[in-house]
């Protein structure tokens, strides 16, 4: 763009100086001299552009007409010089609006692609992010859940612990049994009195008593 520019300036310029000329210069001669050099540059700038489609053909038949301009002006035939150097100015500036539109839809079309492929990178860069956020998530309730495991492993040990420290209890159980035993009978005294008496044999009760101690297994 800044080469067409360039070039389209310096083709202005020219033009400038040949639009300047002297109002001395009269006769169909000279208008023709001045008309082939005016679609001349803008040949050349066409030229200079290098575009593509329809320019190239189009600055063809450009320069075919300045041509026959010329072949005009040194057949002496100056006004068909003069209409010939009109028609490829003509051409010439018809190309370059097309050259310029084509430069002008092919800028849209990369300003449009860089813009749909800079969505497209935010897109990917949110998905990712999503996908992260996910599998953190899942990585904190994996740990949360180990981290409740490994405290419940640690309070099972410490009760083991505490059981096999603490002294195991012991059960006594008593009995008693009773048992009566009849009193062998009291032998009879002879009292050598006019009295006799016997004394009664009275039963004794014998009282077992039993004791044991469980120990659990």
């Amino acid at each position: 763009m800044r080469q067409f520019m360039t070039i389209n300036a310096a083709a202005l310029t020219a033009l400038a100086m040949i639009s300047s000329a002297p109002a001395a210069a009269e006769g169909k001669g000279d208008r023709a001299k001045m008309a082939i050099a005016e679609a001349q540059g803008k040949i050349d700038a066409l030229n200079a552009m290098g575009a593509s489609g329809e320019v190239p053909r189009m600055t063809a038949d450009a320069a075919a007409a300045l041509r026959s301009a010329q072949d005009e002006l040194s057949a002496g035939h100056k006004q068909e010089a003069i209409e010939a150097a009109h028609r490829a100015s003509h051409t010439a500036d018809t190309a370059m609006g097309v050259a310029q539109k084509a430069r002008d839809q092919a800028a849209a079309a990369r300003q449009a692609d860089t813009a749909i492929a800079a969505q497209g990178q935010i897109a990917a860069a949110q998905d990712q992010a999503a996908v992260a956020q996910q599998q953190a998530e899942v990585a904190n309730a994996r740990a949360a859940g180990a981290e409740q495991a490994a405290a419940s492993a640690a309070a099972d040990a410490a009760a083991a612990r505490a059981a096999a420290t603490a002294p195991q209890p012991t059960t006594t159980v008593t009995t008693e049994t009773s048992r009566t035993t009849a009193a062998a009978p009291a032998k009879k005294r002879i009292v050598h009195r006019t009295v006799h008496r016997s004394t009664a044999a009275r039963p004794t009760t014998v009282t077992e008593k039993t004791t044991t101690t469980v120990s659990p297994q």
